[in-house]
């Protein structure tokens, strides 16, 4: 179903994106480590599932966010371990893994019963003996990013275990997952010598959103799917406004299936409203600036100087490095992107609603 909300896990569901998911597939083949990358609401858990649906390898899906969300913001190796045990023993994955998994110290199998001794496994035995099986093996990992939370050294430990495997594991995939664009590079070393992941190839899938004529064949079907005819003025009305943010347009057409038109696009509107304000209420906690500038540059403060000056403005005598801290930190979270010496919202449905606040 086109108009479902939630991730998708058929291909059939996945509608525009058949390019990206052949690239997706053949690079699980034959690169250790391939990322997806792009904006939220873009729909790479969807293209990372559908993937892992159709592939023949044993995967398992891990989603980093929600692990540090459940550790209070702070990932200890149970917290990691808790998400990779459960993972492993589902049936799908248990019935294939389970006589490589008996011959990992700490791990105890007993019929369709497996059970780990965290004090004893470790995850590179894990990896290690699954490897030795000679089969492609996914580890999937969403928002990979949040691992830079993980122990007291910003996921070091990660990183080296992601390292060695590269190095010594001919049948281990990573695919990893980010919105935050810039932090997930950091974390996997992109401009950083020391870190033990600089210079490896990976492979980047981009997802970028719809073009006006692919937001709009994608309503179109996903409308007639549902059973409605809606007049093309209509849905550019509504690409108009929600862009080719398939979140977004996913909303509108969900409310159009039982409202009018101008009733489905205020919906739309009123659920990303709700989306926006909690996603700031996030960022504003880690800085009330960061959601300052956010406004500033949705209201045309679009240069360096402009943002600066909108601080002083305001009466917060913020130094020029603050200032740019705060929009470095910005685009690395993938809610700004710089053009030249232009910035501007990446959300162009939250840069509208900025203004009209």
């Amino acid at each position: 179903m086109l108009l479902d909300p939630k991730p998708k896990s058929k291909a059939d569901d996945l509608f525009g994106r058949e390019q990206e998911l052949e690239a997706l597939k053949r690079s699980l083949t034959i690169n250790p480590i391939t990322l997806i990358t792009g904006m939220r609401r873009i729909g790479k858990s969807s293209l990372m599932k559908v993937a892992l649906s159709e592939i023949e390898y044993v995967s398992v899906q891990i989603d980093v966010r929600r692990v540090y969300s459940d550790s209070s913001g702070s990932i200890g190796k149970m917290d990691l371990a808790a998400a990779l045990e459960k993972q492993l023993t589902k049936r799908s994955v248990a019935k294939k893994l389970r006589g490589l998994l008996e011959k990992v110290k700490g791990i105890s199998v007993m019929g369709n019963s497996i059970s780990f001794d965290w004090r004893k496994a470790t995850f590179s035995d894990i990896l290690d003996k699954i490897d030795s099986s000679g089969e492609p093996f996914v580890l999937a990992i969403d928002e990979a990013q949040y691992f830079r939370y993980y122990g007291n050294r910003g996921g070091k430990s990660i990183q080296n275990l992601i390292a060695w495997s590269y190095d010594n594991l001919e049948n281990i995939r990573f695919l990893l997952t980010g919105s935050e664009i810039g932090f997930l590079y950091d974390f996997l070393g992109f401009n950083d010598y020391d870190n033990p992941l600089h210079g490896r190839y990976m492979n980047e899938i981009r997802l970028r959103p719809f073009t006006k004529e692919e937001a709009l064949r994608f309503l179109d079907s996903a409308l007639r799917e549902s059973g409605m005819n809606v007049l093309r003025k209509e849905l550019e009305a509504a690409q108009d406004l929600l862009d080719g943010i398939v979140g977004h347009l996913i909303q509108y057409g969900l409310h159009r299936t039982g409202k009018d038109h101008d009733e489905a696009l205020k919906e739309a509107l009123r659920t990303a409203k709700l989306t926006l304000r909690r996603e700031l209420a996030e960022l504003k906690k880690r800085s009330p600036r960061y959601l300052l500038a956010l406004q500033f540059i949705a209201l045309g403060a679009t240069k360096f100087s402009s943002v600066l000056k909108a601080f002083q403005a305001s009466g917060d005598s913020v130094s020029k490095s603050r200032v740019s801290d705060a929009l470095t930190v910005l685009q690395k979270m993938g809610w700004i992107e710089k053009k030249g010496s232009e910035y501007s919202l990446v959300d162009i449905v939250f840069e509208r609603i900025f203004r009209e606040e």
